[in-house]
């Protein structure tokens, strides 16, 4: 029997195999910003991404599309299972499948828990690229996996941070942040308040409703606010009385509040990110910005582009016969 190769065969990449590709951060942010950009040029397809809940605390996400600009066509399925932190397993699993989009063959599996923690805070560090200016003291409220990505990213898109002020629950998840610090300072909050003090730029990354929201009030005035979990950590209040709001996708911030309890009583947004990548909206320099990614299937299938072509290129992976 013939081995399957690029042109027969579909390629499976697991988390260990992805990690040793030597992926970088900018090679992430650049294909996500290529993605924004196609989006803003309406040459993207990405439907609402429709969710089962299998259990009261857990969802599983359907997310398809398509990049027109660089003829990229895929889907996530991806779980979110709040319960697997008393198993001691992962809170996210998934897949991503890749499909030519000639012929429709599927032509990667990749593993999805690998693209949502990396094109996640990706899609934060697209936002840092287009604010300009760079912030001093940053708070993480959330020590998990995106908090810590996201810790990373940061440090490395603000080389002029100074400190960084982190809070979670568990103690010792917040002070292992420190090996992501880079030598800033880090100071270990006593609570998500005290965490926000005087931070210009505001990370959150919990999984589960705060009560009470965070209002914000101790962080500067012109801090800009990045809430990875929708409205779960930050108070409504936040969001409607920013100098600009914006979301990665309009239809997807329309789609979760009008089928849960999410962004009741919310303004409209005031852009989309795609439009602040393109450069047709500029975020101001005053006031609480508000930018929420809510997490959309461009930036998984734009990052499995760049996956697949990399795995083939250095021969990593399996091939196996499908279908």
């Amino acid at each position: 029997m013939t081995a399957p190769t690029a042109d027969t065969g579909m390629l499976v990449l697991n988390r260990a195999d992805l990690e040793g590709m030597g992926v970088t951060w900018p090679e992430i942010i650049d294909v996500l910003d290529d993605a924004f950009v196609q989006k803003s040029q309406g040459q993207v397809q990405n439907p609402p991404k429709p969710k089962v809940a299998p259990r009261s605390d857990a969802f599983i996400n359907a997310m398809p599309a398509y990049l027109g600009g660089s003829d990229r066509a895929g889907i996530k399925w991806v779980a979110g299972y709040e319960q697997n932190r008393t198993k001691g397993l992962p809170y996210i699993y998934g897949v991503l499948v890749m499909t030519d989009a000639e012929t429709g063959r599927p032509i990667a599996l990749v593993d999805g828990g690998w693209v949502t923690e990396k094109r996640t805070a990706a899609a934060s560090g697209v936002t840092m690229r287009h604010v300009q200016e760079e912030p001093r003291t940053l708070a993480v409220i959330g020590c998990g996996v995106q908090g810590r990505a996201h810790l990373d990213i940061a440090v490395h898109s603000y080389p002029g941070l100074e400190q960084v002020r982190v809070y979670d629950h568990t103690l010792s998840k917040a002070e292992a942040m420190a090996d992501l610090a880079g030598g800033r300072e880090l100071y270990t909050a006593t609570s998500e308040v005290d965490a926000l003090a005087g931070a210009d730029l505001v990370i959150t990354t919990v999984t589960r409703p705060m009560d009470p929201k965070l209002d914000c009030a101790g962080t500067s005035e012109d801090a800009l606010v990045l809430p990875v979990d929708y409205d779960d950590a930050i108070a409504t209040s936040v969001f409607n009385d920013a100098s600009f709001f914006a979301v990665d996708d309009l239809g997807q911030y329309s789609a979760v509040g009008a089928k849960s309890s999410h962004f009741a009583g919310f303004r409209e947004p005031d852009a989309e990110l795609a439009a602040i990548v393109a450069g047709h909206v500029e975020v101001p320099a005053e006031g609480r910005r508000v930018i929420m990614n809510m997490g959309i299937a461009t930036e998984d299938v734009a990052l499995g582009g760049l996956l697949y072509d990399r795995a083939v290129a250095q021969g990593v992976g399996r091939w196996i016969d499908f279908p």
